[in-house]
C-alpha cells in the first residue's frame, strides 16, 4: 500500500467516525415561576378590579379567568391585553376610581407626575382628523374606492384635501375605525396603565413577602424619575406600606438594603 492509499483510508475512517458522532444538544432548563407570584397577582387583581366602576363582579371574574387561561398567565400581558380591552373596556363607560382620586390630589397640589395621564376636554374626532392620521397607502385606497383621480406627485396633505369633502366618507371602514381609535385613545392608554399597575403591584407584593420571610427589615426608595420625588414622598406619607407603583404612572421602587452588621 502506497502512502497516498494509506492517507485515503485514514480520511475515510475519519469521515465515517464523524457521521456516527452526533452532537450532544443540551436544552436550556425551563424556569417555572413560583406559584406564589400568581397568588399575589390574584390578590391585587381582586382589590383593584373592584375599584373599577362599570365592570360587574361577574365580568371581573371572567377577566381573571381569561388572564389565568392565557399562556404564561398575568406575566405575559400580550396574551390577554387586547382581548380584555376589546371585550370589557372598549366603547363603554368605566372609571378607575383610584386614578380619579389621585388626579384630584395632584390638581389641588398644582403638580402632576411626569408620566401621569391628564384627561383633556373631550372633543369627538372628525373625518378630517381621521384622514390626517391615515397612512398614504390607505388614503390612496380611499381615493380608488371613491373613483377620485390622484394627481401626479400628490403629497399626503393633497390626498386629505381631496377626500375630506367626499360625501359619506365617514362611512368608510378605514375612516370610521380611525375615528373610534382617536376617540378611545385616552381610555385605551388609561386601561393599559391599569393593567400594568395591577401587574407591577402583584410582583411587588410577591417580592415584599419573600423578603420578609428572609428576614429583611430595611428598605430604601429608589427614585427612578427625580422630578416625581416630592410626590412619591407625599404618597408614602399618606400610606407608608403601599405597594409600588404608589400611584398610576409611578416608577419608584422599594429596594432591599442588606445590612451586613446584622448578619
Amino acid at each position: 500500500m502506497g502512502i497516498f492509499d494509506f492517507l485515503k483510508n485514514i480520511g475515510k475512517k475519519e469521515v465515517a467516525q464523524n457521521k456516527e458522532e452526533k452532537p450532544i444538544i443540551h436544552s436550556m432548563p425551563t424556569i417555572k415561576p413560583d406559584d406564589e407570584i400568581y397568588d399575589c397577582y390574584d390578590e391585587v387583581f381582586k382589590v383593584m378590579i373592584a375599584d373599577i366602576s362599570g365592570i360587574s363582579s361577574n365580568e371581573a371574574k371572567e377577566i381573571q379567568a381569561l388572564i389565568k387561561r392565557s399562556d404564561g398567565g398575568f406575566l405575559n400581558m400580550s396574551g390577554y391585553h387586547s382581548i380584555v380591552w376589546e371585550k370589557y373596556f372598549k366603547g363603554r363607560e368605566w372609571k378607575w376610581n383610584e386614578y380619579e382620586e389621585w388626579n384630584t390630589i395632584f390638581q389641588k397640589k398644582g403638580k402632576f407626575p411626569v408620566s401621569f395621564p391628564i384627561r383633556k376636554e373631550f372633543s369627538p374626532a372628525t373625518s378630517e382628523d381621521a384622514l390626517s392620521q391615515l397612512k398614504v397607502v390607505e388614503l390612496k385606497t380611499l381615493c380608488k374606492e371613491h373613483s377620485i383621480e390622484i394627481p401626479t406627485k400628490s403629497k399626503k396633505a393633497d390626498l386629505v384635501e381631496l377626500l375630506k369633502s367626499v360625501k359619506g366618507i365617514t362611512n368608510s371602514a378605514l375612516v370610521s375605525d380611525k375615528i373610534e381609535e382617536i376617540n378611545n385613545k385616552f381610555n385605551y392608554g388609561l386601561y393599559s396603565l391599569l393593567m400594568r399597575t395591577i401587574n407591577f403591584r402583584g410582583k411587588n407584593l410577591y417580592d415584599q413577602r419573600r423578603a420578609e420571610r428572609l428576614g429583611v427589615k430595611k428598605y430604601k426608595i429608589l427614585y427612578v424619575i427625580e422630578e416625581d420625588k416630592e410626590l412619591v414622598d407625599m404618597a408614602l406619607k399618606m400610606k407608608p406600606n403601599a405597594l409600588h407603583p404608589l400611584f398610576p404612572s409611578d416608577m419608584s421602587q422599594r429596594q432591599v438594603v442588606i445590612d451586613f452588621d446584622d448578619m
